[in-house]
């Protein structure tokens, strides 16, 4: 079997087409050489016509299976803003250049309001999905509610799943919502079974490890829960002037270049 002929197999086995490709194989070897060649030329066009269209509606449900509430690529992000946004760009872009199904990404970002962490941690999400990995977007407070609700419905193993399952979860703004013994527990739960699977967790805080007994309900917990995440995450110092004014900025200039072309 030629080699073109066995990449047609790989497509038709992909798209679960193996009977077909079984069918094909028998077929294409009646053929003279040069019909044979038409042929599955023909077949190679159509089935990568399928399998990239399918795997853009893939991809496209990945992303809104994510929830990011909004979406932030790497491109939209100025690494030129400050000397601390240059500082990091070399190992966030190692990071992000290595995700891969066997490479999940783990990250924390430190540092107060306005400096690009929620940005850059939605980033490495969009680029896993992408990648066709399954990715959970998710605020820090409102996952402990949600698993909180669950364990009083009687239903958390279901909610743990929601939290566990995905490869790459993104938990936002740890730090601003302190929690109680249980809640604490239940945050535990999640990232210790993350890490004994080895899946991907990315974390924005705006306290540095050493205050994060003022988020959970004990030094114990707080102790374990940064031994988890940061013993796999490359963890960003986030520091300097806020992000958002440049932003803003941008945006106002996008818009008045757009208002311009239009006139």
């Amino acid at each position: 079997m030629s080699a073109i002929t066995e990449q047609l197999e790989k497509d038709l086995n992909e798209l679960r087409l193996r009977h077909i490709a079984k069918e094909a194989a028998a077929d294409l070897a009646a053929l003279t050489p040069a019909e044979r060649e038409k042929t599955v030329s023909l077949l190679r066009r159509w089935t990568r016509a399928e399998l990239a269209e399918r795997k853009s509606v893939t991809i496209q449900c990945r992303i809104r299976n994510a929830k990011f509430q909004k979406i932030q690529t790497i491109d939209q992000f100025n690494f030129e803003h400050s000397v601390y946004t240059r500082k990091h760009r070399s190992n966030y872009v190692s990071l992000f250049d290595s995700i891969e199904t066997d490479d999940l990404p783990s990250a924390v970002f430190i540092g107060l309001a306005g400096l690009g962490k929620t940005h850059l941690a939605r980033a490495l999400g969009y680029r896993a999905c992408q990648l066709n990995l399954s990715v959970l977007f998710t605020n820090a407070a409102e996952m402990v509610n949600r698993l909180e609700q669950a364990k009083k419905s009687s239903c958390l193993d279901s909610e743990f799943r929601k939290y566990r399952k995905p490869q790459v979860l993104i938990i936002d703004e740890l730090g601003y919502v302190s929690m109680d013994a249980p809640g604490s527990n239940l945050f535990f739960q999640v990232i210790s079974a993350r890490h004994d699977q080895g899946l991907g967790t990315i974390v924005t805080t705006n306290l540095a490890f050493g205050k994060w007994n003022q988020i959970f309900a004990n030094d114990g917990v707080a102790h374990v829960i940064v031994d988890r995440l940061a013993s796999e995450a490359e963890v960003f110092f986030l520091e300097g002037d806020s992000y958002r004014p440049v932003e803003r900025e941008h945006k106002r200039s996008r818009r008045r270049a757009k208002a311009k072309t239009r006139a």
